[in-house]
């Protein structure tokens, strides 16, 4: 596995919104070595995602109050979509960001409760993780779907040679996203309904960014080199569209 920043024309509209809908593991699936910095969206992703929490935690830590770390996390959040659109990139990352920060600044402005600006990622990993079981039970596995939508698959695929190992092989990398969804409602909301607001910032800062780039790993290890390029090209340009506008399939 190697852990190295992508080269190329990172900041292009289309790779940045690719990296917001997931295919930041799918595009590396005819890649030979599996980039770290690739599946989080290079070091800008990765700071527009840990900088608002880490400086609530810190400020909170400091402050013991919650003016100053709402208003510093809601500031900075802003300011790198600002920074974006001066440099006309895509603000689909910062843009997502932005908004569960907003949703936390407000819900913990409103409730006098300082948990609660983690409270909406604990809502959004229960429904994913409730997603996905769902998608298990149903024989319809989540990450086989994905891999339908954003790698492109011909329309006739469930009759091809390596559906069988596609469908099995979806069904794993599905339950290690079960695990990760699992683990952090497991970890983080006893420590939520605990008040324990400094734990509870540390570990969804260790259980964030690093624990979904060692699922994406997993989940890149387990699909790489089933769909054969040859049956990747009829639905890959509709994949490709779907990642330059998140919001169809971005959740």
């Amino acid at each position: 596995m190697a852990i190295e920043e992508p080269t190329g024309p990172r900041e292009s509209i289309l790779h940045d919104s690719s990296q917001a809908t997931g295919k930041g593991w799918a595009a590396q699936l005819d890649n030979q070595e599996f980039s770290i910095a690739e599946s989080i969206g290079g070091w800008r992703g990765a700071v527009e995602s840990l900088l608002p929490g880490l400086v609530f935690v810190v400020a909170y830590v400091v402050t013991h109050s919650l003016v100053w770390p709402l208003a510093l996390s809601g500031g900075i959040a802003a300011i790198f979509i600002i920074v974006r659109l001066i440099q006309r990139t895509s603000i689909t990352q910062a843009f997502t960001g932005m908004f569960g920060v907003i949703i936390g600044v407000v819900w913990a402005a409103l409730s006098g409760r300082a948990e609660n600006y983690f409270a909406w990622g604990l809502i959004t990993n229960a429904a994913f993780l409730v997603a996905m079981v769902v998608s298990l039970i149903v024989r319809r596995p989540a990450l086989t779907l994905l891999m339908q939508l954003l790698v492109g698959l011909p329309d006739d695929w469930k009759s091809t040679s390596w559906a069988p190992l596609l469908r099995k092989r979806g069904a794993y990398a599905t339950w290690v996203w079960v695990a990760v969804f699992g683990l952090r409602l497991a970890v983080q909301a006893p420590l939520y309904f605990g008040g324990n607001v400094v734990g509870l910032g540390v570990l969804k800062l260790v259980m964030g960014l690093p624990l979904f780039a060692v699922a994406g790993w997993v989940t890149w290890i387990l699909l790489r080199g089933i769909v054969p390029k040859s049956d990747q090209g009829e639905s890959e340009q509709s994949g490709e569209d779907a990642g330059s506008n998140p919001g169809e399939i971005s959740g």
